[in-house]
């Protein structure tokens, strides 16, 4: 009885986070048609282990573009009133050209991107960035970070 008593106190002081939706929305839908994904990274905060975002790298085969999405794991479709930021970025060489390089930054409900670069026989470098400022009255508090930049990857 005891056991079953500390297990609901755990579960009910759980930050309100925890119980999140599924984000409805996927990368390939978000990039459009013809882009399957080709590699992804989960961005999770290194000191509560919470999953803030999923970094996903799409690619369509008959245009050649790589197009990457920062999909939402915490607070989906909720409003942003404590801070929250995803951001997306895909880049190709040569940097100095700006058509080689595309990112989104900012407060969204749902994911950051899509943003696209040309990349038939080229290698691309991708990746994103979560933070989620937790506020006082949620346990536990402070801010969750994780961010995530490949290498450069998928050449052909």
């Amino acid at each position: 009885m005891v056991t079953v008593a500390v297990a609901l106190i755990a579960v009910m002081a759980l930050p309100a986070m925890a119980a999140a939706k599924a984000n409805p929305y996927t990368a390939a839908g978000v990039c459009g048609p013809g882009f399957k994904p080709i590699d992804r990274h989960r961005l999770v905060d290194g000191n509560w282990g919470q999953l803030l975002s999923e970094v996903v790298l799409t690619y369509n085969a008959s245009t050649g573009q790589n197009c990457v999405v920062n999909l939402k794991r915490y607070r989906v479709g909720q409003a942003e009133k404590y801070g929250d930021w995803l951001y997306a970025e895909v880049y190709t060489r040569p940097l100095t050209n700006p058509a080689n390089l595309d990112s989104d930054q900012g407060n969204f409900k749902f994911f950051a991107g899509p943003v696209y670069v040309t990349a038939r026989s080229k290698c691309v470098r991708w990746g994103g960035g979560a933070d989620l400022l937790v506020p006082s009255n949620w346990s536990p508090r402070g801010e969750f970070h994780s961010a995530f930049r490949s290498g450069w990857t998928h050449c052909g």
